[in-house]
C-alpha cells in the first residue's frame, strides 16, 4: 500500500470513529477527504500528485533513529499512518502551476509523539530533496537551547546515514547542514542569538511554538517567505497556557479553517487533543491526543502519570497540557 492510501485510509478511519479522535482531527481528516473528492481534472486550481505525497515518505523513512530503543538496534524510521496523512497532505497538493499549496502548516499534538523527529525529518527534506536551489532551512525558537533540538536531531540522522551524505553531497558541520551543489543550508536561529534580519526562507520549522512570549520570532519568519516560489512555515507544537500568545492565535485559525468558517487553501492545521467532557484518566480517550500511542507514547507512563495527577491536584495543569494537548488557565486550570 502506497503513503498516500494509508493516509486516506487513516482520514477515513477517523471519520468512522474507527480510531479514536477529537472533533478537531475528524475535521482536518474530512477537510482532505472533501478536497480529494472536489477538485478533479484539469479545471481545478488545485492536484493531488501521490508522487510527490509518497516521495517525502520514502525520503524520510530512509532516515535513522538517533534515540531509543530503535536507534540502538539501528533501525531507520517507520511512519505511522497518521504521520503519512500529515506529510502527503502537506506535500501532495500542487497548484495548477505546479507549485506546492501550503504554505503555513499548524500540527499540534501532546509531548512524547515524536514532534522533533518528524520535523527534522522535513527539514532534512527541504533542504535536500525539494528541488530548491540556495534553499534556506531554518529550525526557529526563542531560544539557542530550544532551536538547538530540531537542527540537532536533523544533524544526528544526517552524520550517521552516510548514502544520504553521499547521494546529496551534503557536508555536515556543527552549527549547519550544507549542501554544496545548491548552495542550500540548514542552521539553528532564535531571538537570543541570531539577527532576524536579510532571511530569505524556503523552510522553516518552530519547535513549540506555544512558548513564544511574542510574536516577533513567527512574523520575521512568515515575512522572510516572500521571495521563494513554495516556502513552507511549519509549526509543530504542544498546548500551552497563554491563550494571548501567538500559538493560540494560530490555533484558533486553524479551528475556523477546519469549521469552514474561514477559507485559506495555503493553510493546513490538525489538532490532536482530547475533547471537551471527556475523562482524561480514561484509557479510552488517550490516542486522541496521542496518535503515537503504542510507539512512542507507552500507555504504562501516562497511567502512572495519571495516578499520580489524581493524587497531587497541582499536577493536573501539566499532564492535561503536556499529555493530552489541553490548554489551561495557568492558575486555575479550567479547559480551553
Amino acid at each position: 500500500m502506497t503513503y498516500s492510501s494509508r493516509a486516506q485510509r487513516y482520514a477515513k478511519q477517523v471519520i468512522a470513529g474507527k480510531i479514536p479522535a477529537a472533533r478537531w482531527t475528524k475535521l482536518a481528516c474530512q477537510r482532505q477527504l472533501d478536497d480529494l473528492k472536489r477538485w478533479k481534472g484539469k479545471a481545478a486550481p488545485y492536484r493531488f500528485d501521490r508522487a510527490a505525497a509518497d516521495g517525502i515518505c520514502g525520503f524520510i523513512e530512509c532516515l535513522p533513529h538517533i534515540k531509543g530503543e530503535w536507534a540502538k538496534r539501528g533501525e531507520l524510521i517507520e511512519l505511522e499512518d497518521w504521520q503519512c496523512f500529515l506529510l502527503t497532505t502537506i506535500f501532495g497538493w500542487k497548484r495548477a502551476d505546479g507549485l506546492r499549496r501550503y504554505r503555513t502548516a499548524y500540527i499540534e499534538v501532546a509531548r512524547k509523539n515524536a514532534k522533533s523527529t518528524l520535523a527534522a525529518a522535513i527539514a532534512l527534506y527541504m533542504l535536500c530533496a525539494d528541488g530548491e536551489v540556495g534553499a534556506e532551512v531554518y529550525s526557529a525558537a526563542t531560544t539557542r537551547d530550544q532551536a538547538k533540538i530540531v537542527f540537532q536531531t536533523a544533524r544526528l540522522m544526517a552524520e550517521r546515514e552516510p548514502t544520504l551524505r553521499q547521494a546529496y553531497g551534503l557536508e555536515v558541520n556543527a552549527h549547519n547542514l550544507h549542501v554544496l551543489a545548491t548552495g542550500s543550508k540548514f542552521e539553528a536561529l532564535s531571538a537570543e542569538g541570531n539577527s532576524l534580519d536579510g532571511l530569505n526562507i524556503h523552510g522553516a520549522v518552530i519547535d513549540e511554538l506555544h512558548a513564544h512570549r511574542t510574536r516577533k520570532v513567527y512574523d520575521v519568519l512568515e515575512t522572510a517567505t516572500g521571495s521563494r516560489s513554495q516556502p513552507l512555515l511549519l509549526s509543530i507544537t504542544t498546548s500551552g497556557s497563554d491563550q494571548a500568545g501567538v500559538c493560540y492565535e494560530q490555533r484558533t485559525y486553524v479551528t475556523k479553517l477546519v469549521e469552514r468558517v474561514i477559507t485559506d487553501e495555503t493553510y493546513f492545521g490538525i489538532i490532536y487533543t482530547i475533547d471537551d467532557g471527556d475523562d482524561w484518566t480514561n484509557p479510552e480517550v488517550w490516542r486522541k491526543a496521542n496518535p503515537n500511542l503504542g510507539v512512542s507514547v507507552k500507555a504504562d507512563d501516562l497511567e502512572r502519570l495519571c495516578v499520580k495527577a489524581q493524587a497531587t491536584p497541582a499536577a493536573v495543569n501539566s499532564v492535561l497540557t503536556k499529555r493530552f494537548d489541553v490548554w489551561c488557565n495557568a492558575d486555575i486550570g479550567l479547559f480551553d
